[in-house]
């Protein structure tokens, strides 16, 4: 599923974000005790070449214009926000926050 797997992604702290020159392809990166690191952990990268075209849409601008289909869904991307954000933590599209805080806007039950 798509909400478990951007929640896994942020939960290691893994960035995603288009690449620049090829709006097909991802590009990522991994926060490490010594600084960003391009490497991602195997069971991780499988799923997400699985869902790669999803993410891409997710990470379009105005990708997330079904994140609502439920009640809940807004107030927990928001708050989840919120929160990452009065923590000092990155909240920008494809940042480990955003990811956890769409997964689980994602994951509300419809």
């Amino acid at each position: 599923m798509l909400a478990s797997l951007l929640i896994a992604l942020g939960r290691e702290g893994i960035e995603l974000a288009p690449h620049p020159t090829d709006p097909a392809r991802l590009r990522h990166r991994r926060m490490t005790p010594v600084g960003w690191a391009a490497d991602l952990p195997t069971d991780l990268g499988e799923r997400l070449r699985m869902h790669k075209a999803a993410v891409l849409g997710l990470l379009a601008p105005c990708g997330l214009g079904g994140i609502e289909a439920h009640p809940e869904a807004g107030y927990v991307l928001g708050e989840r926000l919120g929160v990452a954000d009065r923590l000092g933590l990155a909240t920008h599209s494809g940042s480990p926050a955003w990811l956890v805080a769409v997964g689980e806007a994602m994951g509300c039950e419809p």
